[in-house]
């Protein structure tokens, strides 16, 4: 097989280099701080006025690129005359390998990251290294918005934030497929197989490491998984040997019959979109459950895709910020993660029309208007309703299995 894992090698690094510096000392608020060296947010505000943040994010999305750039990056010029220069990388862990890297240098301030998008392993990846600012995310203003007493917002796949990191988007995996050749698309995964297997060369999934395809691969160990709630505990080597030869069962049967006869998978989710795009394989995916109508609304796609959840269920999770302890400028980052958690910002990345991403806020802080105008959203033509949504959302597995499921693939799918 051509496509060649990347992550799994990256990933070892990040993991190796944290084991090395894992002495550091995190930063600590003292008594009356809101977030340490600032005693209240004028404070923050007059130290953030005239700098620059460097905000290291996945690049592979120009559509988010443009959203970042237009509706944070001019928003935080003008308002608070902050520059935010927006650092693309193709991978999260390029970022978080950078802050160990600098920090088994004796970086201790100055760093070149301010603030990093980020979830899951690469969040417990430094703050088991002990390289994250803060506590900080529950006393900015915003934080009012944000109901930390919800399980899915205080820990991160598993792992407890702890004033680490602040949210600023809400995921969920939906299954995509074009209704002109598919009208019942199958909602389990035996049913999957069998459809696979009936029209071979009409399906795939992006090769892990991408973020999609190993979405697909956590939902074929839920799946295969007596009780998912064995996967919200920290990593347990008995339990993934007694699930996991199931799950390389599936993916192997169904791998002759997959796009391209299974002898190579898509590198990355953009491969995806545009073979669904072109009619080429019936099905996709997607962790924006909105994407689609707007790909519809764009000409991306031909307006008979639609979208789908499986009766399991879908795995839901949290995009976050971080600030590196060593980051030159944690007061700038502050003051845009704060603005992210805005009702005003809020509304704008909710709106279809404008943004059209799902919102970790609780909207019961928000004011009665605000409310209806969140209400009054229309949804696109293949958007699902929030209930429906809501309903099928599954957590994310523990941080600590995700390293495991990706290189079980690898070794036991892809490899074979």
């Amino acid at each position: 097989m051509t496509v060649k894992p990347i992550l799994g090698a990256k990933c070892l690094k990040a993991i190796g280099l944290a084991a090395v510096i894992g002495a550091a000392t995190p930063a600590a608020t003292s008594a009356g701080e809101i977030a340490p060296g600032f005693d209240t947010w004028d404070d923050v505000l007059s130290a953030a006025d005239g700098t620059t943040v460097n905000w290291f994010m996945w690049g592979g999305s120009e559509t988010i690129n443009g959203w970042v750039d237009k509706y944070f990056g001019e928003v935080v010029k003008e308002r608070y005359n902050i520059t935010l220069n927006r650092v693309p990388i193709g991978d999260t862990v390029d970022a978080v390998n950078l802050v160990l890297t600098e920090a088994q240098a004796g970086v201790t301030e100055g760093g070149s990251v301010d603030m990093i998008w980020i979830n899951g392993d690469n969040f417990k990846t430094l703050k088991e290294a002990e390289l994250l600012y803060g506590p900080w995310s529950e006393s900015v203003p915003n934080a009012v918005h944000v109901n930390w007493n919800d399980p899915s917002i205080a820990n991160d796949f598993g792992v407890s934030v702890d004033g680490l990191e602040s949210p600023w988007g809400s995921a969920q995996m939906v299954w995509e497929y074009n209704s002109a050749y598919v009208s019942d698309p199958p909602r389990t995964f035996e049913a999957t197989a069998e459809w696979i297997h009936s029209n071979p060369g009409l399906f795939t999934y992006p090769a892990p490491p991408d973020f999609h395809g190993l979405s697909f691969v956590k939902h074929a160990f839920y799946w295969a998984a007596d009780d998912w709630s064995v996967f919200q505990k920290p990593f347990d080597q008995a339990v993934f040997d007694s699930i996991a030869p199931k799950v390389w069962a599936y993916l192997n049967d169904i791998e002759p019959d997959l796009w391209r006869g299974g002898q190579t998978y898509p590198a990355k989710i953009a491969a995806l979109n545009e073979l669904l795009a072109n009619s080429e394989v019936y099905f996709g995916m997607a962790l924006n459950p909105r994407r689609t109508s707007n790909f519809i609304k764009n000409g991306t796609y031909p307006d008979t895709i639609r979208t789908f959840v499986h009766d399991t269920g879908t795995l839901t999770n949290k995009n976050y910020v971080t600030i590196p302890s060593a980051a030159s400028n944690p007061a700038g980052a502050m003051v845009i993660a704060n603005y992210m958690l805005s009702t005003e910002h809020q509304l704008v990345q909710a709106d279809p029309t404008r943004w059209g991403w799902g919102i970790p806020t609780d909207i019961s802080t928000w004011t009665e208007a605000e409310r209806a105008q969140l209400a009054s959203y229309e949804l696109g033509i293949a958007t699902l309703p929030p209930g429906e949504l809501a309903e099928a959302g599954l957590p994310e597995p523990h941080a600590s299995w995700v390293v495991n499921m990706e290189n079980g693939w690898i070794e036991n799918v892809l490899k074979k």
